[in-house]
């Protein structure tokens, strides 16, 4: 996956316009990308359709999965993205996750023995990040983000946090 998005930075600039990104998104409709990085306190690799309201608004379908070892997790998330300017934008979204992960977290397999539990649940998150556009290619990055479940349908422990991160994923797809 690293020599994949490697190989694509190099060869952006042979297939890209000159406009601004902001000028690139005028007049498209749909979008869709292929994300990955640290979201929803997994790696999980996510699929996502986004209809463009207008060149600055963006509204969503994302779904994504993650399994290592006996970790997993599933995700949706309808997400609604503004863009500010060119490229910077903030995005909100409502999530459902389905997980298995170890309740003792980073340190778990340092310190504790690895200890695993179910949860599922809902939801809310916010993430700032940046997302170039170049005729039909796009690239971005969801910089950091935070959510909070609120909703729970299974938690096995008690010792599941209920707050969700994202750092550094990794956005690329195209528009039209």
């Amino acid at each position: 996956m690293k020599k994949f998005f490697a190989a694509l930075l190099l060869s952006l600039p042979i297939v890209c316009h000159s406009g601004t990104s902001a000028e690139e998104r005028k007049g498209k409709k749909v979008e869709l990308t292929v994300q990955a990085g640290g979201d929803y306190r997994m790696n999980p690799t996510q699929l996502s359709a986004m209809y463009l309201l207008d060149d600055a608004n963006l509204l969503g379908l994302k779904v994504g999965s993650d399994k290592s070892n006996e970790e997993r997790q599933t995700n949706v998330a309808v997400q609604y993205k503004h863009y500010f300017e060119n490229s910077f934008y903030l995005a909100g979204e409502m999530f459902y996750l389905n997980t298995r992960e170890d309740v003792n977290g980073f340190w778990g397999p340092i310190i504790y023995q690895r200890d695993y539990a179910d949860y599922r649940s809902l939801g809310a998150g916010i993430r700032i990040g940046n997302q170039w556009t170049w005729e039909r290619v796009t690239l971005g990055c969801d910089w950091i983000g935070f959510g909070q479940r609120f909703g729970t349908f299974q938690k096995e422990t008690s010792r599941l946090k209920d707050s969700t991160f994202t750092i550094l994923n990794v956005i690329f797809g195209v528009s039209f």
